[in-house]
């Protein structure tokens, strides 16, 4: 939501409290906006009605967080989407394509478990770990704040062609395209030139020389 937004955002949350017999203060009203802010008051205001008419919790005044459920899920809802597009990604799209999805928790993640081209390498017996896994980090993102994702996930064909001085195709955009190009544009820090074998290029290129020996010196 923008500024725009605060006036109506404020009679909405009083209507709700008028609805469930609660008065609205000031401060009260402060702390759902600054929950609800991220996103878009139409869907607010369609979360607050999902709530509402929801005979397993519509009989009790709505928490922020109960507003945001409705909107994007519970996370562990949202982490089993984020994996189904990953696998789906991992058989249509395999190792040495790069690739942007459209949601940059899941850069994040994939990044913590390797990168790419390592998890596009899991053998099929051991993919329920790895799904296991990546649904436990993508629900621990999802309650705290990162400051940097990865523009996007490197595969085989990039990591050789940046060894070798050759031209970088474009990664390919997985989801909605308008919102993976700002995943990209967003992202930053050190890309994820992750090897097969879990090692990065920059990490390759500052391993320390060997130390100088009495042979080498002369």
């Amino acid at each position: 939501m923008e500024k725009i937004d605060i006036k109506p955002f404020m009679k909405l949350i009083a209507s709700i409290g008028e609805l469930y017999g609660k008065p609205i203060s000031a401060s009260l009203t402060e702390i759902y906006w600054q929950s609800l802010k991220c996103f878009e008051l139409e869907d607010v205001q369609k979360a607050l009605q999902a709530h509402i008419h929801n005979p397993d919790c519509g009989q009790f005044f709505p928490k922020p967080a109960d507003v945001v459920r409705f909107i994007v899920g519970s996370g562990e809802t949202r982490a089993l989407s984020a994996w189904a597009v990953v696998e789906k990604a991992m058989h249509q799209v395999g190792s040495y394509q790069s690739i942007a999805f459209d949601d940059p928790l899941i850069h994040i993640v994939l990044e913590e478990m390797g990168g790419w081209i390592k998890l596009s390498s899991t053998k099929l017996t051991d993919l329920p770990f790895r799904a296991n896994e990546f649904q436990k980090r993508y629900m621990g993102f999802l309650n705290k704040k990162t400051e940097r994702h990865p523009k996007y996930l490197v595969g085989i064909t990039e990591t050789d062609n940046a060894k070798n001085g050759f031209e970088i195709s474009p990664p390919l955009l997985v989801g909605d395209a308008a919102k993976a190009k700002e995943v990209i544009k967003a992202g930053g820090g050190t890309s994820l030139l992750v090897q097969a074998f879990s090692r990065s290029i920059t990490e390759i290129m500052q391993v320390p020389s060997p130390p100088k020996t009495k042979d080498n010196d002369e």
